[in-house]
C-alpha cells in the first residue's frame, strides 16, 4: 500500500476529490442548513426557544471539542478507514434526527452526528491535499473548501425549501443518499491509508478538551438566558477557559498530543489557523441570524428566508475556482489581506443594514461577503495543510478544523448575547399598547421565538405598536450582534495577517492534467 498519492491514476484522483468534497459538504450543510428550520421544529417537537438553539450548537459544540481527536484517530487507524466509519456514524445519527420525538432526542443525534463528522472532515482534509499533484494542491483544495462553503452558505435554501414543501426531518434524511454515494467513490477510488505508525492516545487530554470547550461557549450562549455577569455565566466561562489553558499545558509537554501545540510555532500556521476560525466566527453566526431576522421582521416564510440567502451563495459558487488557482500563482497574502477586510467589512456594513431595517442593504451586504468568504478560507486551509508533513496532516487538518468549530460555535454563541442585550425589554413594553396579550408571549417573542411573534401577530393588528417595538427589538439586537462580530472579526483577522510570511515562490506547473 502507498503511503501518499504518489501512484494514484488521474481516474483515481478524480473520484477521490469527487467523494471527499460530497461528504465535506454534508457536514458544512448540516451547520446552517437547520437555522430557517427551528420554529417549525420548536413547534412540532413542544420546545422552547433555549432549548431549540442547542440544536445548532450542540454540533457545533461537540465538533469543537472532538475534531482533534478525530484527526488523531484517522492517523492511528489510517485516514480512509476513519473516513468509512465516520460517514456510517453520519448517516445513522441523521436518521435519528429526522425520526426523534422530543427535544433531548435530538440534541442526542445531533451530537452523534458531531461524531461522525470529527472522524470524517480531518481524515477527507489530510486526503486530499496528501493525494493531489505537487503544484495542484491549491486547486484541489479550492474545489474541496469551495464546495463546502457553498455547502455552509445554501444550507438556508435548502432548509427552507424542504421545510416548507416536505417537512423539517427531511433536512436530515437528505444526508443518507450523500453518504451512500460518497462511500460508493471512496470504495472505488481506493486512497492510500496515509496512517501515522506511532500510537497512543492521550485520555486526560481528550478529557480536558471535551470540558472545556462546550463549558466556556455554552456559558456564553446561556447568558442570554443566565445575565451577562451572572455567577453561572461568569464561573463557566472562567472554568472552561481555565480548563482549556490546562489542556495547552499538557499538550505542549506530550511527545504524542492530541493537538500538537508546536504547530503554532510556524506563524504562518498561526496566522492561518486564526483566519480560518475568525471567518468561520463572522459567517456561521451571520447566516444563522440572517434568517432569523428575514423570518422575524420582514415575516419571511422559511422558503422565503432560505432563498434570501442566495446573494451570498452565488458569488461563493462564481469565485471558488479563481481562489484555488489565485492560491497556486500568488500564495496566501495577495488573496487574504484584502479578502478579511472585505469580510469583516461585510458583517459590519450587514448590521447597520439590519439597524436601518432595510432589505436592499441586506443583500448589498451578503453579496460583498459572499465575494470575500472563497479567498479567505481556501488559501488559509491549504497553506496551513503544507506547511506540515504528510505523517501529520490529520493532527494538523483536525487542529484547522477544531480552530473553525470553535469560531463558528463562538460567533453564535457572541452573536445571540450581544443581540439579547439590545432587545426591547419587558419595561419597555409596558407603555405600549399590547391589550390583553399574555406578557409571557411577549416576552418570548421579543427573545426572537418565531413561533411566538407568529401568535402575537395573529392577535394584533399589523401596526399595533406592540407588534412593531418587537419586530423592531429583535431588527436592532441581531444588527448590533453582526456589527460586533464583523468589528472582532475585522481586527483579528488583520492581526493575524500581520504575522503571515510572504509566501514562497509557486512549484512549477506538473505535465499530468490530471
Amino acid at each position: 500500500m502507498v503511503s501518499d498519492g504518489a501512484n494514484l491514476s488521474p481516474r483515481q484522483r478524480r473520484l477521490i476529490l469527487v467523494s471527499m468534497t460530497g461528504s465535506l459538504a454534508m457536514i458544512m450543510m448540516d451547520t446552517t442548513v437547520v437555522g430557517v428550520a427551528l420554529p417549525e421544529i420548536g413547534r412540532d417537537l413542544g420546545i422552547g426557544e433555549a432549548t431549540v438553539a442547542w440544536v445548532v450548537n450542540a454540533y457545533l459544540l461537540a465538533m469543537a471539542s472532538l475534531i482533534a481527536l478525530g484527526g488523531r484517530i484517522g492517523d492511528l487507524i489510517g485516514k480512509p478507514r476513519a473516513f468509512r466509519l465516520g460517514v456510517i456514524t453520519f448517516a445513522l445519527s441523521s436518521l435519528g434526527c429526522g425520526f426523534s420525538t422530543s427535544g433531548t432526542m435530538l440534541i442526542g443525534c445531533r451530537v452523534l452526528q458531531a461524531v461522525g463528522a470529527v472522524l470524517m472532515q480531518p481524515a477527507s482534509s489530510a486526503i486530499v491535499i496528501s493525494t493531489a499533484l505537487p503544484g495542484r494542491e491549491g486547486r484541489a483544495m479550492g474545489v474541496y473548501i469551495g464546495i463546502s462553503m457553498l455547502g455552509l452558505v445554501a444550507g438556508p435554501v435548502l432548509g427552507g425549501f424542504i421545510t416548507e414543501k416536505i417537512g423539517w426531518a427531511w433536512i436530515f434524511f437528505i444526508n443518507l443518499p450523500i453518504a451512500a454515494f460518497a462511500l460508493i467513490m471512496v470504495s472505488i477510488a481506493r486512497p492510500p491509508r496515509l496512517q501515522d505508525p506511532e500510537k497512543g492516545l492521550d485520555l486526560p487530554s481528550v478529557g480536558l478538551l471535551v470540558v472545556s470547550v462546550p463549558l466556556a461557549i455554552g456559558s456564553i450562549q446561556q447568558s442570554g438566558v443566565w445575565g451577562l455577569f451572572d455567577w453561572k455565566t461568569l464561573s463557566g466561562v472562567f472554568v472552561g477557559l481555565l480548563a482549556f489553558g490546562l489542556f495547552v499545558h499538557r499538550q505542549s509537554r506530550l511527545s504524542r498530543p492530541l493537538i500538537n501545540v508546536k504547530l503554532f510555532r510556524d506563524r504562518g500556521f498561526l496566522a492561518d489557523a486564526g483566519m480560518l476560525g475568525f471567518m468561520q466566527f463572522a459567517l456561521v453566526g451571520t447566516v444563522i441570524h440572517l434568517s432569523l431576522l428575514t423570518q422575524s421582521t420582514f415575516g419571511f416564510d422559511p422558503q422565503a428566508a432560505g432563498l434570501a440567502t442566495l446573494p451570498l451563495v452565488v458569488p461563493v459558487l462564481l469565485l471558488v475556482h479563481f481562489s484555488g488557482r489565485g492560491y497556486d500563482r500568488f500564495g496566501v497574502r495577495p488573496l487574504a489581506i484584502p479578502a478579511t477586510i472585505i469580510a469583516g467589512g461585510s458583517v459590519v456594513f450587514l448590521g447597520v443594514a439590519a439597524l436601518k431595517g432595510s432589505l436592499p442593504l441586506l443583500f448589498v451586504g451578503m453579496v460583498i461577503l459572499g465575494v470575500a468568504m472563497p479567498f479567505v478560507n481556501m488559501p488559509a486551509n491549504t497553506d496551513g495543510m503544507r506547511r506540515v508533513g504528510m505523517e501529520r496532516r490529520g493532527v494538523a487538518s483536525g487542529l484547522l478544523q477544531s480552530v473553525r468549530m470553535i469560531g463558528a460555535a463562538l460567533g453564535i454563541a457572541v452573536t445571540a448575547a450581544v443581540a439579547n442585550q439590545f432587545q426591547i425589554s419587558e419595561t419597555m413594553l409596558e407603555g405600549l399598547e399590547c391589550g390583553e396579550v399574555d406578557q409571557e408571549l411577549i416576552r418570548r417573542a421579543a427573545s426572537g421565538d418565531l413561533a411566538a411573534l407568529e401568535l402575537l401577530g395573529a392577535g394584533l393588528p399589523a401596526d399595533s405598536p406592540c407588534l412593531v417595538a418587537v419586530k423592531a427589538g429583535i431588527a436592532e439586537g441581531i444588527g448590533w450582534g453582526f456589527v460586533v462580530a464583523g468589528l472582532i472579526s475585522l481586527v483579528a483577522l488583520l492581526a493575524a495577517l500581520a504575522w503571515v510570511p510572504a509566501p514562497a515562490p509557486a512549484p512549477a506547473e506538473p505535465a499530468d492534467p490530471a
